[in-house]
């Protein structure tokens, strides 16, 4: 799990950096975004915030907190906070959603245009006298 300093800042310089950050991520190119991901998180902390996206647009979909748990390892207790904060925000779950839907429906493309490839293979090669196995 990530580490968070227990030297507390003060409120105010809490409140600066983070608007900092955020207009930093706000004003990012679409290239750039792998570069400061690379640059500003861990591989732990971008796979935790990956995790937690994908259970809440999981959870979103209607999937049962058992199937979250065993797709991406997570415990009930952090699909539980998940869960707490999409009826707490639900807007910007919504919003978040809405972002991933093409995503999922690229990939479901790519599933079946890979299915459909091997099969038309399978199928030339059977008629053509080979064999794939």
């Amino acid at each position: 799990m990530t580490h968070v300093s227990h030297k507390k800042l003060s409120k105010q310089t809490e409140a600066e950096i983070i608007s900092a950050l955020k207009s930093a991520l706000t004003n990012l190119k679409p290239n750039d975004v792998n570069k400061v991901f690379s640059a500003l998180l861990t591989k732990t902390e971008q796979i935790m915030l990956a995790k937690r996206l994908t259970a809440a647009y999981l959870l979103l979909e209607g999937a049962s907190y058992d199937q979250i748990s065993k797709s991406l390892n997570l415990t009930e207790q952090t699909i539980s906070k998940v869960h707490f904060e999409i009826n707490s925000s639900r807007d910007v779950y919504n919003f978040l959603y809405s972002k991933l839907s093409p995503w999922k429906r690229k990939m479901v493309l790519k599933t079946l245009l890979k299915e459909l490839g091997f099969r038309s293979l399978k199928l030339f090669v059977k008629h053509g006298g080979g064999r794939i196995y």
